[in-house]
């Protein structure tokens, strides 16, 4: 059996497959400011102490990393010590001296942002006229991801089977494994209708990819080819730039726009923390400015 260290172990406990390509990344990161390697597999993570951990965190504030990216890469070595202690190459004093370590405070402004109502159906619009298998499918893409306020991974990840068109809804498997279910708008509905006459209604990956002759070809596409499509599809429609995660944004500052509550708009987005919620939100002054005149004096 091969022995993995410390850093490998600890990314085969995390469930998402996005989430372990960015916590390689940020580990492989941490190994060349830790110890000058350029992969986090080749650090000694026996040397790596509290002290270390600290000046890391210091040296990532110092290149202007916000503190919710800091508390990312200190998740990740906190994580990568807890299997270090397992593998009993660190003993317990000094993995609970890593745990220790606080996060790092403060807040900044969320980058995204909202489309208005005119972007979104301009860009729904486009691929429509295209008037082939493809426009039709980046239509009910653009559809799905803000009716229902998907993460691309998320869409890329459903099935035929996970839609149901008579109930309204769609079951996303969401981060950790969660599943939610979430009703769907109309527009949405006849957004996947039209596509599904295209697609058929095989088993299988709800959204297929292309061939550049225009036609549906029945292998599902991935979370990078999500964000492909919309960023060319976006070009071509003639908006501002913007972003698969931008229609999440867009679907969460509307609802609360329309009043919805913000534990309503967390259970839908998925969110474990409803702070986490409260980043997505994108309405603009005006709407503070309103909430203030409506107080009583």
């Amino acid at each position: 059996m091969i022995k993995r260290t410390p850093s490998e172990i600890y990314l085969l406990t995390l469930q998402s497959a996005g989430s372990r390509k960015t916590m390689d990344c940020l580990l492989n990161k941490c190994a060349d400011i830790l110890q000058g390697f350029d992969k986090h597999t080749l650090t000694d993570w026996s040397i790596v102490y509290y002290e270390d951990i600290l000046d890391l965190l210091a040296t990532l504030s110092g290149h202007g990393k916000a503190p919710s990216t800091i508390n990312t890469y200190l998740a990740g070595l906190k994580g990568v010590a807890r299997e270090a202690w397992r593998q009993k190459i660190i003993t317990a004093e000094h993995y609970q001296h890593i745990q220790s370590i606080r996060r790092a405070k403060g807040s900044r402004a969320s980058k995204g942002r909202a489309l208005s109502s005119l972007e979104l159906n301009t860009l729904i619009d486009y691929c429509l006229r295209l008037k082939t298998a493809l426009g039709d499918r980046d239509a009910a893409l653009v559809g799905l991801i803000y009716g229902a306020g998907l993460r691309r991974q998320e869409c890329a990840d459903l099935h035929l089977s996970h839609i149901n068109i008579n109930k309204r809804t769609v079951k996303i498997s969401g981060k950790g494994n969660k599943e939610r279910i979430n009703d769907l708008p109309d527009k949405t509905i006849y957004l996947l209708n039209h596509y599904l006459r295209a697609r058929g209604t095989a088993s299988g990956a709800l959204f297929y990819r292309g061939l550049k002759s225009g036609e549906l070809i029945s292998e599902g596409i991935s979370s990078q080819a999500v964000y492909d499509i919309l960023s060319r599809r976006q070009t071509n429609a003639g908006i501002e730039h913007m972003t698969p995660h931008d229609l999440r944004r867009t679907y969460a500052t509307n609802l609360l726009e329309m009043n919805q509550d913000v534990f309503t708009v967390q259970v839908l987005m998925g969110h474990a923390d409803i702070a986490t919620t409260r980043m997505y939100d994108k309405r603009d002054r005006t709407t503070q400015k309103n909430a203030v005149q409506t107080l009583p004096f």
